[in-house]
């Protein structure tokens, strides 16, 4: 079945009456009609309206479409129902439009004028922001004017702030079921729906909402004295208590800086000053006093280090406020003594809390590699400081406790005003919150007994990786971890170059004269002779054999011989040993270069002569060093050298050579890179000889024919030099250019690659 179309009542305005003529009208209207229904009886402006008097809502719609001469559509199937009116006096044509469209409004049913419309329809309120046309400026322009649509849409474009919190704003403000604010995309407009008052009462709250805000101050407050955080919070805490009680609020936030030195303030320029007055008073400095604290788990010096990283760039530890801050370390004893603020003594009290309250845990396990000695060296000799008690700290706990008692005196100074405050008297009040007196300081206890017994250290090695394991206390690894600092470093090398001389000097003058005559007396031969070995006589013959030296010899066979024979020799001897040797610092060293020389033994029978071996003796250099470096590079150095050779023949058949041996040894300082004699020896001797016959030897210049001479000099010496090169470069490259050099020197190549370059035809 096809719907019914919906009869739709129009009722066209004509000219508009004059007002006696409408009130006459209006009066007739009101009259009972055929159907015997009440209507509501209006009276002329004069006379009062009768009390609780009705009428119907769509006979009040044609009454304001004729009276003011509007068009207006509605369904009478729809718009039912009956008013009751109360007014005291005539209605203007302005009032009665406005309470037309109040009245539809509490029936749920509004007036709109549809996009493009001329015409006014009474439509359900809560299908009019689907109908009502979309106004671009303010409706009404102030006051309602007559034909002015009961709801409406408005687009707004905000200013200052964004559609979504100007929604936010009015949300609340808006008909509860009807209105309606809706943000139109990311375009910046705002949709706002609603019965036209309402409209109205929402431009002017927007007007109000738009106005440029107070100018706003936003500055860093520098202080000097408190921290940023302590100082906000008590200066917002007074603040609060202060509005409470004055019951007006004064507008304005502190919050600590970002950057740690001052504090933000966010206020109005008129109440800034207020607010920075209030920041300085709390800006005081605190009276400092000075506590003691003892590490009980972690070495005092550790624990220091910690407190004073965590006082930089913090005021309240005395990074940057407070120029009072002292921190000591009391190696002596162990204690840590602070000059502080109560508020700054009690952050470390809690630090030092923190760190003790580790000594209950699994004591802990570090690796420590050792490069430049062997892991078992260096557990023994740190096993060798354990047992001296180097390394032992329960011991000392009970000697050190007469101090700390002592220690625990306080003294409280104020460096503002010079005032001593007594020992045992409480600290002055300070304006932060909670900084009151602090706790007893962390020196008042005693470790336990469980702690005595913690304080042991074990070690062990790992020699495949050259790895020391030590499990303790964190202040017994501390102080194994500064000893492994001293005792693992590289030692520097020595290289020891050793000049051994020997020199040898002699000069040896032999000159003799032989006389023979033969003759004889009658019968009876004769012979005189001086003879002193220079020749032989075969069959009464005088005979001279070749040997160096000058020989001169006259002979008359049977009568006389003349031998004359001089020699002189001169021997200028060097023996140079040049030996070099790299050690180690604090090392020992040893250089031999020795020469075995075998004789033989003859075993003599009656019968026969057996030889066999009869042994064997050793000539040579032998040096041993050990140099230590001492400051400034010199060297302490223990040597010892040893310099031995063979100088002649054996004196008999069995029995070894004879044998010459020097040796120096000593502990010298030397310098360093200079070469230094460090020993030497010196001998020199002379032997005249003279042989002559009596009586004539002795006469002048003749008596040289009667004599022979021997004279003999010599002198031999023997000499050690040293030089000591430090080797200290850490990629040896000092090593790297004496090896070079010597190299180079004896030819032995480098065993690097020889590139040559190649004709290529």
């Amino acid at each position: 079945m096809t719907p019914r179309p919906k009869r739709r009542h129009k009722v066209e305005a004509p000219a508009p009456p004059t007002p006696t003529i409408l009130w006459v009208f209006l009066w007739l209207l009101a009259l009972p009609t055929h159907d015997g229904r009440a209507t509501a009886q209006v009276v002329p402006p004069s006379g009062p309206i009768a009390p609780a008097s009705q009428i119907d809502l769509p006979r009040l719609v044609d009454l304001c479409s004729q009276r003011l001469g509007l068009r207006i559509d509605y369904d009478p199937a729809l718009v039912k129902g009956q008013v009751t009116l109360r007014i005291p006096d005539a209605l203007s044509d302005e009032e009665l439009w406005a309470l037309t469209n109040q009245l539809l409004a509490q029936r749920g049913f509004t007036t709109v004028r549809a996009s493009g419309a001329q015409t006014l329809s009474v439509i359900k309120a809560a299908d009019a922001p689907q109908v009502a046309r979309v106004e671009s400026g303010r409706p009404g322009a102030g006051e309602p004017v007559i034909g002015q649509a009961g709801f409406a849409s408005l687009v707004v474009a905000p200013g200052r702030r964004t559609a979504k919190e100007l929604a936010e704003a009015i949300r609340p403000l808006l008909t509860k079921g009807v209105g309606s604010a809706t943000p139109l995309g990311d375009s910046r407009l705002l949709l706002i729906s609603d019965f036209t008052p309402r409209l109205i009462e929402l431009q002017g709250l927007f007007e109000r909402l738009e106005a440029p805000a107070a100018a706003m101050a936003v500055e860093e407050v520098a202080i000097a004295n408190v921290s940023p955080a302590a100082l906000a919070a008590a200066v917002m805490q007074v603040a609060q208590k202060r509005d409470a009680m004055a019951g007006e609020r004064l507008p304005g936030e502190v919050i600590a800086a970002p950057s740690g030195s001052g504090v933000v303030l966010i206020a109005p320029e008129a109440t800034a000053p207020a607010w920075r007055d209030l920041i300085a008073r709390f800006d005081q400095r605190e009276a400092v006093e000075t506590r003691n604290y003892v590490p009980r788990v972690f070495p005092a010096r550790d624990v220091a280090r910690l407190v004073e990283e965590a006082a930089k760039g913090a005021p309240g530890l005395g990074g940057k406020g407070d120029d009072r801050w002292r921190l000591v370390v009391d190696d002596l004893t162990g204690t840590l003594m602070v000059t502080a603020t109560p508020t700054q003594h009690v952050q470390v009290a809690e630090l030092m809390e923190r760190l003790d309250s580790a000594q209950g845990g699994p004591l802990p396990m570090r690796s420590f590699p050792v490069r430049n000695r062997p892991v078992s060296e260096m557990i023994a000799t740190l096993s060798r400081l354990i047992e001296a008690g180097v390394l032992e700290s329960s011991g000392a706990e009970s000697a050190r406790e007469a101090v700390r008692t002592g220690g625990e005196q306080r003294t409280i100074r104020d460096l503002g005003t010079g005032a001593t405050i007594p020992a045992g008297s409480p600290p002055s009040s300070s304006l932060l919150p909670g900084a009151g007196a602090a706790p007893p300081p962390a020196a008042a206890g005693r470790p336990s007994a469980a702690g005595d017994a913690r304080a042991s250290l074990r070690l062990t090695g790992d020699e495949a990786t050259n790895t020391l394991i030590a499990v303790g206390e964190p202040r017994l690894l501390a102080q194994l971890e500064s000893l492994l600092a001293m005792l693992d470093v590289r030692q520097p090398q020595v290289m020891l170059e050793a000049v051994l001389v020997s020199m040898t000097d002699t000069d040896a003058l032999n000159l003799g004269v032989e006389l023979e005559k033969l003759g004889n007396v009658g019968d009876a031969a004769y012979k005189i002779a001086s003879l002193f070995g220079l020749s032989t006589s075969a069959n009464g013959v005088r005979s001279v054999a070749d040997a160096a030296g000058f020989t001169g010899a006259v002979l008359s066979p049977g009568e006389f011989s003349v031998v004359v024979k001089a020699l002189q020799a001169i021997n200028k001897g060097r023996s140079l040993s040049n030996p070099k040797v790299l050690v180690a610092n604090n090392e020992q060293a040893r250089f031999s270069s020795v020469l075995q020389q075998p004789f033989v033994r003859t075993d003599t029978t009656s019968s026969t002569a057996t030889s066999s071996f009869g042994g064997s003796d050793s000539a040579g250099t032998t040096i041993s060093v050990r140099p230590q470096i001492a400051q400034g590079d010199h060297l302490v150095l223990t040597y010892s050298i040893n310099l031995s050779s063979f100088v002649g023949t054996p004196a008999a058949a069995g029995l070894p050579p004879p044998k010459q041996q020097n040796s120096v040894d000593s502990v010298a300082t030397i310098p360093d890179g200079h070469v230094v004699v460090v020993g030497g020896l010196e001998l020199e001797s002379e032997s005249t000889s003279t042989s002559q016959i009596p009586l004539l030897g002795d006469v002048p210049v003749v008596g040289e024919l009667f004599k022979s001479r021997s004279v003999g000099k010599s002198r031999t010496r023997f000499f050690v030099f040293i030089r000591a090169s430090v080797l200290r470069h850490g990629s040896f490259e000092d090593l790297k250019f004496i090896s070079a050099k010597d190299a180079a020197a004896m030819r032995v190549p480098d065993g690097w690659p020889e590139v040559e370059p190649r004709i290529i035809r």
